[in-house]
C-alpha cells in the first residue's frame, strides 16, 4: 500500500445557524475519529473570547483539522466518509483544504462528485 504522506487537511463546513453548525462540526468530528488512518481531529481556536465570557478562547465553529498518514485507499475512505456524512446530515457543503488545493463536497451528482474526488486524490499522489 503506497503511503501518500503525513498530512493535515482542514475541513470547513458551510452553514448559517451557529448552533446547527456547531452540532454538524461535532458530528463530523466524531465520525472522523473512527478512521484508523486519522491520528487527530482538532477544532482550531478562533481567537480570544469576548470580555466576560467563561472561556479564554473560542473554537472555530465549522472548522476541523484532520491529521494522519494516508495511503490512497485511506484518503479515499476519508473523503467518502465526508461525502456520505454531508448527504446524510444535509449539510450544504464541506470543503477539504490541503495547502493551496481544495475539494468541495457538495450537492453534485454522484458521477460529478466522484470525478472531482478522483482528480483531488491524483493531485495528492503527485505531491508525494
Amino acid at each position: 500500500m503506497r503511503i501518500v504522506r503525513a498530512t493535515h487537511i482542514s475541513m470547513i463546513i458551510e452553514g448559517e445557524d451557529l448552533q446547527e453548525l456547531d452540532e454538524l462540526t461535532r458530528s463530523l468530528e466524531a465520525e472522523l475519529k473512527l478512521l484508523d488512518s486519522v491520528t487527530s481531529v482538532e477544532r482550531p481556536e478562533a481567537g480570544d473570547s469576548p470580555e466576560g465570557a467563561k472561556s479564554g478562547t473560542l473554537m472555530a465553529i465549522g472548522t476541523l483539522v484532520v491529521s494522519g498518514v494516508f495511503s490512497r485507499t485511506a484518503l479515499r475512505a476519508l473523503v467518502d466518509l465526508v461525502a456520505e456524512w454531508r448527504k446524510r446530515t444535509e449539510a450544504r457543503k464541506v470543503e477539504l483544504v490541503e495547502g493551496d488545493d481544495s475539494l468541495a463536497v457538495e450537492g453534485l451528482s454522484a458521477k460529478e462528485q466522484r470525478e472531482l474526488i478522483d482528480q483531488w486524490l491524483r493531485r495528492r499522489e503527485g505531491d508525494g
